[in-house]
C-alpha cells in the first residue's frame, strides 16, 4: 500500500510504502514540504512497474519495491489533484495551482508535449491514441496522445469535480449539479449521446460493473443533504413487459 503525505509542515513531505500483511513501513522517501493532493499509482510502463505521482512542480517515478527515484521531470505545478493516467508506455498528467499545464511524457520521463490547460480536480482519461479531460469549469477536451494536438474542445454545463470514465466507447462524467453527460470517445468532435440528471449534486466518479452503472449522488431532504447510491441498468425484456402491463 502506497501513502502520499505532502502537506506543508516543518518536517517536510514524504511518500511511503506499507507492508499489506503487517502494516509496517517498507520504505519511506522524502518529498518537498508543499501542499499537493494527487494520489500515486503503480503502472507498468517502459517494461517495468513504476510508482508515478504528480505535484511538487514535477512528475516523478519511483521503484515501487524500494522507493528509489527513477526520474523526476519538472512540469505542471506545485499543487495537483488528479491522478496520473498511462497508455501505451506514455504518461499523462494535468494540474494545478498556481501554474496550469497538461503534459504527455515518455516512460523514461521525457516531456513529449505540453498544453497550457488545467484539469485540476478531475483526472484525465486515456484510451491509447487519445487523451480526454473535463476541466473544473466544464470544458471537455480531446488531445492526441502522441503530439498533444487539441482535436476538439466543447463547453459542457456546470462545474466538475468527478473524473470521467470510459465504457464501450462512451465517456460518462457528472457535474456538481448532478447532471451526467455521455459522449463518444472520438477525435472527430464532441458528440453527445445521452444526458440525465439524478439528484441535486454529484462529486464522485461513476463506476461500472457487470453492465450496471453506479452513481453516488446528493439529495436535499428536509433541508439536509443526504447521499444516495444509485444503480442504472438496462431493463430485461421480461421486466419491461411487466412494467408495460402494469401501466
Amino acid at each position: 500500500m502506497i501513502c502520499n503525505h505532502c502537506r506543508r509542515q516543518p518536517g517536510g513531505g514524504y511518500i511511503a510504502a506499507l507492508d499489506r500483511q503487517t502494516g509496517k513501513i517498507a520504505w519511506r522517501v522524502a518529498r518537498p514540504a508543499v501542499s499537493t493532493y494527487s494520489s500515486p499509482i503503480v503502472a507498468h510502463v517502459g517494461g517495468r512497474d513504476q510508482l508515478l505521482i504528480s505535484g511538487c512542480d514535477s512528475v516523478a517515478s519511483y521503484d515501487p519495491a524500494t522507493g528509489k527515484e527513477n526520474w523526476s521531470t519538472p512540469c505542471l505545478a506545485e499543487a495537483t489533484c488528479g491522478t496520473i493516467v498511462t497508455a501505451d508506455d506514455k504518461i499523462f498528467a494535468s494540474g494545478g495551482y498556481p501554474k496550469r499545464e497538461t503534459v504527455g511524457l515518455s516512460a523514461e520521463g521525457k516531456l513529449l508535449w505540453t498544453d497550457k490547460t488545467k484539469v485540476y480536480e478531475p483526472s484525465l482519461l486515456a484510451d491509447g491514441k487519445y487523451v480526454y479531460g473535463v476541466t473544473d469549469d466544464g470544458i471537455a477536451y480531446c488531445w492526441s496522445a502522441g503530439s498533444g494536438e487539441v482535436m476538439w474542445r466543447n463547453r459542457l454545463r456546470g462545474s466538475f469535480s468527478a473524473s470521467p470514465i470510459l465504457c464501450n466507447g462512451l465517456i460518462y462524467v457528472s457535474n456538481l449539479s448532478g447532471e451526467t453527460f455521455i459522449f463518444k470517445a472520438t477525435p472527430d468532435g464532441y458528440e453527445e449521446v445521452g444526458f440525465n440528471k439524478i439528484g441535486d449534486d454529484c462529486y464522485a466518479s461513476p463506476a461500472v460493473a457487470d453492465g450496471e452503472l453506479f452513481l453516488r449522488i446528493g439529495k436535499e431532504q428536509g433541508g439536509k443533504r443526504q447521499e444516495q447510491l444509485v444503480c442504472l441498468a438496462k431493463m430485461s425484456e421480461s421486466k419491461a413487459t411487466e412494467t408495460d402491463q402494469a401501466r
